[in-house]
């Protein structure tokens, strides 16, 4: 899906996107004192999903540097809500400060900074940052999507082009979340769709289809923070987004997403739109 944006726009996604590298830098400094050290406490939310110290420090830290950096920028995080999410710039900046918080709490490494960057309520930029894992991945509509492990030279993230859910890697984060939205036969279609299934866990999964490594990931329930970042960056790779039923493309606000290297996507959607 091309899109074309003009040459205000694009140079204010800039600025921000290169901010958000450094700001991403400082909330991963953090995380791994926190993941290394393990002293922090987590208690579960209204929802039921857990947070921890690590999670509310992070993000207010990444606000504070927004709000220092680009003051008239509306913000909504997963910690701290929508309080401050109008603004005056027609920039919104959406966080998710760790996403993966059970991967945290466990002691698994795959866990990652979200920050996404709207203009009129669009998602135009993003970045997935991996603290423990030193892997990264940005783009900006039309400018293409960017990998990065380590000090390594960026390269060109692209999709898969598996064709066929028979021969296809998808993922989902975990059975409990279509268990607990009484989508439990639809976990099981699936599984018997495609050749094989993993959970890798939320972001992270996202990545391996941003890079090629899988060939999509169906969540039944995902917030606006789970997937404003990652939208940008998996399209500008080649790759789309819908709900279930194969509508609202590119909105992150749906609550049950497919997400996948655009050749599978209408099989996906046809598997799973009796559940939409």
């Amino acid at each position: 899906m091309t899109i074309a944006l003009d040459d205000d726009i694009k140079t204010g996604l800039h600025e921000r996107l290169e901010a958000a590298q450094a700001i991403a830098q400082a909330g991963s400094e953090i995380l791994r004192h926190y993941f290394k050290s393990q002293e922090w406490s987590v208690e579960d939310k209204a929802d039921g999903s857990p947070v921890t110290t690590a999670d509310r420090e992070t993000e207010t830290c990444i606000r504070k540097a927004i709000n220092h950096a680009f003051p008239g920028d509306g913000l909504i995080g997963e910690e701290y809500g929508d309080k401050d999410a109008d603004g005056t710039t027609g920039y919104r900046w959406v966080i998710d400060p760790i996403d993966g918080t059970i991967s945290f709490v466990h002691g698994v490494p795959m866990f990652g900074i979200l920050i996404g960057i709207e203009h009129d309520q669009k998602p135009l930029a993003g970045l997935m940052e991996f603290p423990m894992l030193d892997e990264r991945a940005w783009a900006i509509r039309g400018a293409g999507a960017w990998h990065q492990v380590g000090h390594q030279e960026p390269v060109a993230a692209h999709v898969s082009n598996t064709n066929s859910l028979a021969q296809s890697m998808v993922c989902t984060t975990s059975f409990d979340y279509f268990r607990d939205h009484e989508y439990p036969d639809a976990y099981v279609a699936l599984g018997q769709a495609c050749r094989r299934t993993r959970g890798w866990s939320d972001c992270y999964c996202q990545l391996l289809l941003c890079t090629g490594r899988v060939d999509a990931v169906v969540e039944p329930e995902l917030k606006r923070w789970d997937i404003g970042a990652i939208v940008p960056i998996l399209q500008e790779a080649g790759g789309r987004f819908t709900n279930w039923s194969g509508l609202q493309e590119g909105d992150p606000g749906v609550p049950k997403g497919i997400a996948s290297n655009g050749c599978l996507h209408e099989a996906l959607v046809d598997l799973l739109k009796g559940w939409s």
